[in-house]
């Protein structure tokens, strides 16, 4: 016979297992030839997900003949499960959008929410992979058509593949809403359009004009002619004449006929080779901490500082000894709470993870950021010492991390000696792994110009001028540009040996 405890605690149990219980997402992480995709979602999702990537990259491989390069960093990529989700990764992203890339010094990433149209996050991915293997001077137009000719491929599993195809709501606008005067439209970039209606016109005249270039052989080679005299700095409308003979009313004809004609798209058959990857469970504490952690790494405003570090500070609380726990503890700390205490949560990551370059990362620009207010040299001096003695230890642990490598080549700037041969090949090394990074190119370029090297950059400065999402920048890179090409650097210098 049960007594009352026992009646206690039986009914106890029961009302337990009844109770519901808190979902709790698992993250996996799947790792390709290219690409680190993160998931919350089903294991199966995920590879597929992953899958449908890298054979797209190999789509494009396939048709711009780039071969696949070894070594290089792997783009990360998020998907989760919903709006809020994505919006605790990146708050304040305006209603309806359901991904985004970004590409900063603080990490280059894309996100989506899981099962919404990838047509955005391939449009991106046209431009990570233009930066990455064909960097250059381009016009507005063409940097915007190359993604949109490309977001509408498809490649399935047995590697049938499509690419070229019409989008809808590109056509509908060119149909039925005005367009740019081809005149400004060969100069412009689209965030030099206030309206909504003129940068929808810019997009869509754009996918076209490249779509039209790209469907006819002779027209690709004059392209390539056109693009050249472009990134050296001729005028577009005059390299159009240049190289095509037509001014831009004759091409808007051409360009609106071949609107109303029978548009083509591409099939091909590419190699199914299987993808290869490795998949992985993450720690229970990425459910509650790697999207906040991915925000604050991305620069949290301050003002959302308290709210965020007492969100950390719980969660971590639950998950004392983990490594992902501890590190975004620790960044978080340092940005808003106590540093000390950041920096003790650091070394126990370093203590349980040697390697763990987020870690030695955040201690070397703690060390850098104390140093830059010391009044004495010698102690400035020290704190970039040992600075630069972790960033040594990242560098060892992972030669791909561009963030390593900027932070190891712009550490030397206190140096007289600054920038010697190995600085500027690490600025070459920092924008091989990171070439979509434009202030990485910037500060590249300034040390290639301080050392003598200006034409390599000049090749640095064009990406930057033709950006088309930065106007303030990419005006002063053609600035500059113009003065370099001028004449106005000086005498070239020999570089010292390091």
């Amino acid at each position: 016979m049960l007594n009352a405890k026992g009646i206690a605690a039986g009914l106890a149990a029961v009302i337990a297992l009844l109770a519901p219980q808190a979902a709790q997402a698992e993250w996996l992480r799947a790792e390709t030839r290219n690409f680190v995709v993160y998931s919350n979602g089903s294991e199966q999702n995920l590879r597929e997900f992953a899958t449908s990537l890298e054979r797209f990259d190999g789509l494009l491989r396939s048709r711009t003949g780039r071969p696949q390069a070894e070594g290089l960093r792997k783009l990360p990529v998020y998907l989760v499960g919903d709006a809020a989700e994505l919006r605790t990764l990146r708050p304040g992203l305006r209603e309806g959008v359901s991904g985004f890339y970004s590409a900063t010094s603080q990490d280059i990433r894309a996100a989506l929410v899981r099962g919404e149209n990838d047509n955005v996050l391939l449009h991106e991915y046209a431009h990570h992979f233009m930066f990455q293997n064909f960097p250059g001077g381009y016009p507005g137009w063409f940097t915007e058509g190359f993604a949109e000719f490309f977001m509408t491929a498809t490649v399935d599993g047995r590697g049938r593949s499509t690419f070229g195809y019409p989008r809808s709501g590109r056509m509908n606008t060119l149909r039925r809403e005005s367009w740019i005067p081809m005149e400004q439209f060969l100069r412009a970039r689209p965030l030099e359009f206030e309206r909504r209606e003129q940068r929808a016109a810019f997009y869509a005249q754009s996918w076209l004009l490249t779509h039209y270039l790209l469907s006819d052989r002779d027209r690709m080679q004059r392209l390539d002619g056109y693009l050249r005299d472009v990134q050296a700095g001729v005028d577009p409308v005059v390299a159009l004449n240049q190289h095509f003979q037509k001014t831009p009313q004759m091409l808007e004809r051409e360009m609106r006929a071949y609107l109303n004609g029978r548009l083509t798209y591409a099939e091909l058959n590419l190699p199914a080779a299987e993808v290869e990857m490795a998949v992985s469970r993450l720690p229970a504490s990425a459910d509650d901490l790697m999207l906040i952690g991915l925000d604050i790494q991305d620069g949290a405003p301050s003002s959302e500082g308290p709210r965020l570090l007492e969100q950390v500070r719980a969660a971590a609380a639950r998950h004392p000894d983990d490594v992902l726990a501890l590190t975004v503890l620790g960044r978080a700390e340092i940005l808003w709470g106590d540093a000390n205490t950041g920096e003790a949560a650091l070394q126990k990551v370093l203590a349980a993870d040697p390697d763990n370059v987020e870690a030695l990362l955040l201690i070397a620009r703690r060390r850098i950021a104390t140093a830059d207010t010391a009044n004495d040299p010698a102690a400035r001096l020290a704190g970039y010492r040992e600075a630069r003695g972790l960033l040594s230890r990242a560098f060892q642990a992972d030669d791909t991390d561009y963030r390593v490598l900027e932070l190891l080549a712009s550490s030397r700037r206190i140096s007289p000696d600054y920038p010697t041969a190995n600085d500027l090949e690490t600025w070459r090394l920092a924008v091989a792994h990171a070439p979509q990074v434009l202030s990485l190119r910037e500060q590249a370029a300034d040390a290639m110009i301080r050392a003598g090297q200006t034409e390599e950059g000049m090749l640095l400065l064009l990406p930057i001028a033709s950006d088309p999402h930065n106007s303030d920048r990419a005006r002063r890179a053609r600035e500059r540009l113009d003065t370099l090409r001028a004449g106005a650097t000086g005498a070239t210098t020999p570089v010292p040996a390091s």
